[in-house]
């Protein structure tokens, strides 16, 4: 059986940023004691999850992201705001928001690298995009907070802001599962085009 890592495709937040959506987790954890908190470094915006790949299929993978990073100039992107997978009635997943007007680059980025993807036949299985932070996950039944009351939490922090930073680079991580939960490694990284970049293939 051909060896394999979990792999997905993010864009890591800085340690600052970081910093501040751990002491947010630190605030909110005792009014909702229903959520399992990231606590993995580093914070990041996934643009593609891709499961279990093959070793040998790595090296494909990571050159197709590199491509993908350099038709898309650098970009500004805020984290703001609270909110909730797949709805605050059946909340699954809390994550802090994304805005600004890198929101366009972004979603054009995502997109460039599932083209990307596909040209090596490593396309995930659902490449749907809701850019988000998660902080943490809930599951049925775990603790004895209620969905209203993550609902008031929520509004509570809707203008709750982690600043904004300028996004640089892609990284393609591993991910492998301990006892202590999740272990992130970057098997790639990917910079993002600078102003003074030039080139037919730059997307505008």
């Amino acid at each position: 059986m051909a060896q394999t890592t979990r792999t997905f495709i993010a864009i890591p937040l800085p340690d600052t940023i970081g910093d501040r959506l751990t002491r947010l987790q630190g605030r909110l954890a005792p009014q909702a004691p229903s959520v399992r908190w990231n606590a993995t470094p580093p914070f990041h915006v996934t643009l593609a999850f891709l499961g279990d790949v093959p070793y040998v299929d790595l090296n494909a993978i990571c050159g197709a992201v590199t491509a993908a990073a350099r038709t898309v100039r650098r970009f500004e992107l805020t984290v703001t705001g609270l909110g909730a997978f797949p709805n605050l009635s059946r909340p699954r997943v809390l994550w802090a928001g994304l805005e600004g007007p890198g929101l366009e680059p972004l979603s054009r980025l995502q997109r460039a690298v599932i083209a990307a993807l596909d040209e090596v036949g490593c396309v995930p299985d659902d490449d749907r995009f809701s850019p988000h932070v998660t902080l943490g996950r809930i599951k049925p039944g775990r603790g004895s907070a209620q969905p209203d009351n993550l609902a008031a939490v929520v509004a509570r922090h809707q203008t709750w802001s982690a600043g904004a930073f300028t996004v640089g680079e892609v990284v393609a991580f591993s991910s492998t599962v301990t006892p202590e939960g999740p272990a992130y490694a970057p098997l790639a990284r990917a910079p993002l085009a600078s102003a003074r970049t030039q080139g037919d293939d730059l997307t505008q």
